[in-house]
């Protein structure tokens, strides 16, 4: 099997296990400013960690995006918990993790990479499961904020996804690229949380929820930017992204969410749209 491939598996993995603990972890009533910190003091350690291990720790000038990045990814995962409060991560996570469209786009725009027939094909799909996962959510008026945040999240993690692209074009490496964004991600969420007055958790699922989901991320990152220097980004995004699959089948298993016609179909059309992009 191709690295870039096994990268973007390990990537989706990752993901999709963070991304269930965010709705599952929603029993212990899990604050913005606490959450957002603690899930950065297992992230750093962890990108730290594998940059050593890598032997990545150089200094480069794209390392300057993976610092915006980490205020691009703070406000996504913000967004992610807000939104899980209220809505169902069965129907919210496919719109966040469809974010691989806007990321095939920008690079095909800003970085010249190859679109062809198939490509457009998938991202017509991307659209299609984008609409089949949301059009529940616009019906029911309680959850157009949870929609809303969703889509926001997405929008923001495809720019990271162009950013971490061109990071590694500009010489940084990859795990270096995951550790600068660490460092960005802790400027943004130690004011945000002293300002909103909650308190740290210490014991617990509030405690352990975010830690797991910060080791979690940043593997998933590393892994993603390491495909990235193997292959193209409008191939190796989409399958990383399939992680939402995953979320939605621990859901369904742990949580009891349901899987209508409705979900499945914008579920088969994300599925196809991901398999499209790796063939394309």
């Amino acid at each position: 099997m191709p690295p870039e491939i096994v990268f973007a598996l390990i990537s989706m993995g990752c993901l999709g296990t963070s991304d269930f603990l965010y709705k599952w972890g929603q029993r212990w009533d899990l604050r913005g400013g606490p959450f957002m910190l603690l899930q950065n003091f297992a992230y750093m350690p962890t990108a730290f960690a594998l940059t050593f291990i890598r032997s990545e720790l150089a200094w480069s000038p794209g390392l300057w995006l993976g610092l915006l990045n980490g205020a691009l990814a703070f406000t996504a995962f913000l967004f992610i918990l807000l939104a899980m409060r209220r809505g169902e991560a069965i129907s919210l996570i496919p719109i966040v993790r469809l974010n691989f469209a806007i990321t095939a786009l920008l690079t095909i725009a800003f970085i010249g990479e190859e679109v062809n027939p198939l490509k457009g094909i998938a991202l017509f799909l991307a659209g299609a499961a984008v609409l089949s996962g949301g059009v529940g959510v616009i019906a029911g008026g309680r959850d157009r904020r949870s929609l809303a945040l969703a889509a926001g999240a997405m929008c923001l993690f495809g720019f990271i996804g162009l950013f971490i692209k061109l990071g590694l074009a500009m010489g940084a490496n990859p795990a270096a690229m995951t550790l600068a964004q660490s460092v960005g991600v802790f400027c943004m969420a130690l004011p945000y949380a002293v300002f909103s007055g909650d308190s740290m958790p210490r014991r617990g699922g509030a405690l352990w929820v975010p830690l797991a989901c910060g080791i979690l991320t940043s593997s998933s990152y590393v892994s993603l930017s390491v495909g990235f220097t193997h292959g193209d980004a409008v191939v190796i995004a989409p399958i990383a992204q399939l992680s939402f699959v995953l979320t939605g089948l621990l859901a369904i298993v742990f949580l009891g969410e349901r899987l209508s016609t409705r979900r499945a179909l914008g579920v088969a059309c994300a599925v196809f749209s991901i398999l499209i992009f790796a063939a394309a």
